[in-house]
């Protein structure tokens, strides 16, 4: 049985001027996944907020060093992010 697939977007202004044809990263998730229930209706900049990295080529230097693709350090730090969330949130 395939697992149906669900995207978001990030949105950088600078990226066509590193190649690509459009502005955007696209992060694709498992429609089960629990990140993707929390962060499905983020925005491009409460990503970038969350992730701190503002321009595409931070994000570029940032997936370098850490040895990922853009789209997974993307993904990465949004996991962090929610999992640092619910360790501090008072229960």
């Amino acid at each position: 049985m395939k697992k149906r697939r669900a995207y978001v977007s990030v949105y950088f202004e600078d990226a066509k001027s590193y190649g690509k044809k459009k502005g955007d990263v696209t992060i694709a998730f498992n429609v089960d996944d629990e990140l993707y229930n929390k962060i499905r209706t983020l925005g491009s900049t409460q990503i970038k907020r969350i992730t701190g990295i503002r321009t595409y080529r931070e994000l570029l230097e940032a997936a370098k060093r850490a040895d990922r693709s853009s789209a997974n350090y993307i993904k990465h730090k949004l996991r962090v992010y929610i999992e640092n969330e619910e360790e501090n949130t008072p229960r």
